[in-house]
């Protein structure tokens, strides 16, 4: 038997043993109880979870890294994630059509998905790295719409993917006076495209179109809100 630890979604370190041994008795969780006294743990303990098999390097990768998915199978808001972070759909509601994966969520200049608090901790941190990802279909015909926004009321916002009038597909971020924009192409109407959008303070953003990268900004610290911040999917 191997055991492994995993910091960050990093392997930290292993040691092979013999198989385990276990005894029924009672679980404790911040606190060691030795020779009738607890030796407790001081500190902020969140998310606790236990499965009984072992997960593999990309599922531990997920858990520490990935802060929301969405598939909107069934019209489902329900977070696939480890943080339980559930959208809301606000002025109207959503209609499920077919998606590029299973099922997918049809919006028509209405209807938007958002929260009734403040859920993206990491988003409120100025340079902290960020990876958005989505498939998208434009219908209709073209004009500047969002599909991703992040805000708070008039206090601050960033448009962070959007299209323009001409369907041309936009990247943006803050640098604290003014936006960081990477342009993109014009998407295909109802054509599914695949957009990735990251940034990290070391490589700037770069925008990726159907897994391929297709344009980059320059190096640049993200200038966030300095508190939780929640997302708008398909509004502003």
């Amino acid at each position: 038997m191997t055991q492994k630890v995993w910091l960050d979604g990093n392997l930290d370190g292993s040691h092979s043993s013999s198989d385990y041994s276990g005894l029924s008795g009672i679980t404790t969780i911040g606190a060691t109880f030795e020779l009738g006294s607890a030796a407790t743990f001081n500190g902020y303990i969140d998310n606790v979870r236990y499965e009984s098999r072992a997960k593999n390097s990309t599922e531990i990768q997920n858990d520490a890294t990935l802060q929301v998915y969405y598939s909107f199978d069934s019209s489902s808001l329900i977070d696939g994630g480890s943080n339980g972070i559930n959208g809301t759909a606000y002025s109207g509601s959503l209609s499920t059509t077919t998606g590029r994966v299973n099922q997918a969520i049809q919006f028509n200049s209405g209807p938007y998905i958002s929260y009734s608090y403040r859920p993206f901790y990491f988003l409120g941190v100025s340079g902290q790295s960020y990876t958005m990802a989505l498939w998208a279909k434009p219908t209709g015909s073209y004009r500047s719409q969002t599909l991703v926004f992040v805000g708070i009321g008039g206090s601050w916002c960033v448009h962070f993917l959007v299209t323009m009038s001409s369907g041309q597909l936009n990247a943006v971020s803050w640098m604290g006076s003014s936006n960081a924009v990477v342009n993109g192409p014009t998407l295909t109407l109802n054509t599914w495209t695949h957009i990735g959008y990251t940034y990290s303070s070391t490589n700037g953003m770069r925008l990726y179109i159907n897994g391929n990268l297709y344009s980059t900004s320059g190096v640049f610290t993200f200038s966030a809100f300095g508190s939780p911040v929640p997302i708008i999917i398909g509004g502003d």
